[in-house]
């Protein structure tokens, strides 16, 4: 039986801080990709790096406005490069590869989610490698993932991996910024433990990501049984030292709990930074009666989301539950705190009597 395991790099495992794609990396982290499948795992590669291979060949604009076309079309020319190095990297393994582009709204749609689990099988099915990236050519503030680290996070829910590897600079989780002297290391943090105490370093120059993104990923993922290993990619097998020799930091996955195919998507495609926050009634209901939420019993909201969109539902400053609204955050603008029978006079047009519907609800004492 091959076991499916997700790995993760960042934009410096694979490109110069300057710009332009490193051969030298990319060639090391595929002879150890290519070494864990001969131990019989089917690797999925998420690679960030477009945008930084494309750094060189477009002069940055000095209009602040224009910074996302220009990131879009680093992106553009950038992609096909970095596929073209590990094309050629490939290669010399009688290795190939297939380029997967995804934006949210791919994982958001029921039918597109299951379109790329089909693909993603029938790749593996056939030895091909899978290489998957956000497709930053077009994406926006609204549909954008945000991040190749909840990316990787949906990806290894739609392909049923059994492991999520997570490469970056620091080797794992410290209970401080690992460049000071007494940073300490995690080597394992059980399913329960929580982060509570340990001080975030900043992300990279480069990435877009950080370990705050990485604990986001790991609180979506191991609820699902799934392992989660973060590590640096500095190492030589960077890889392979962190599956079989006990390096970095592995979150242990929830040993028993399972969810329905569809709760494990709720907890995987929800937008970190979209919420609503709703009053006391509202969470008592949510909690202890099964219902669904009710425009009424929202007091505020944040983030930029839309119709079919996966967001939070907090109270008190926690999360107690994650679903899919009924509303734009336009929408819910007008309609929180209304009663059901007044959204037909607000709104041109009402989706529904609810803001969230309870089938389309994962609640916290679920594991969220």
């Amino acid at each position: 039986m091959k076991h499916r395991i997700v790995v993760k790099v960042g934009s410096l495992a694979v490109t110069n801080e300057s710009g332009g794609v490193s051969q030298d990396k990319i060639r090391k982290l595929i002879e150890d990709l290519h070494y864990i499948k001969n131990q019989g795992y089917l690797p999925i590669l998420i690679s960030s790096g477009a945008i930084n291979t494309g750094k060189n060949l477009i002069k940055k604009p000095e209009e602040k406005k224009m910074m996302i076309s220009y990131q879009q079309a680093l992106a553009a020319v950038g992609q096909p490069l970095l596929m073209k190095s590990y094309i050629d990297t490939l290669s010399h393994f009688g290795w190939p590869c297939g380029q997967i582009l995804v934006t949210h709204e791919d994982f958001k749609e029921r039918k597109r989610f299951l379109n790329i689990r089909n693909t993603i099988n029938t790749l593996l099915e056939n030895g091909i490698l899978p290489i998957v990236n956000e497709n930053d050519t077009v994406s926006y503030e609204e549909i954008t993932v945000g991040d190749n680290d909840q990316l990787a996070v949906m990806m290894a829910e739609a392909s049923d991996a059994e492991k999520l590897i997570l490469l970056s600079e620091a080797d794992g989780l410290f209970n401080k910024n690992p460049k000071e002297e007494d940073a300490k290391r995690f080597e394992t943090i059980d399913f329960n433990d929580n982060f509570s105490g340990v001080k975030i370093a900043t992300k990279t120059s480069v990435g877009r990501g950080g370990m705050d993104t990485k604990l986001k990923a790991v609180r979506k993922l191991t609820p699902l049984g799934v392992d989660v290993i973060m590590g640096t990619f500095l190492q030589d097998s960077p890889i392979s030292r962190l599956l079989f020799e006990q390096q970095g930091t592995t979150f242990k996955g929830n040993p028993s709990k399972q969810k329905s195919r569809r709760k494990s998507w709720l907890s995987t495609v929800v937008k970190n930074d979209s919420y609503v926050v709703v009053d006391e009634g509202a969470a008592n209901a949510l909690l202890k009666k099964d219902t669904s939420l009710l425009p009424v019993g929202i007091k505020k909201l944040s983030g930029k989301f839309k119709r079919g969109d996966v967001i939070q539902i907090r109270h008190k400053n926690k999360i107690i539950a994650v679903g899919m609204i009924e509303y734009s955050y336009k929408e819910m603008e007008l309609i929180k705190g209304k009663k059901s029978a007044e959204l037909n006079s607000i709104l041109d047009f009402a989706h529904s009597k609810v803001a969230i519907h309870k089938d389309n609800l994962l609640l916290k004492k679920d594991d969220l």
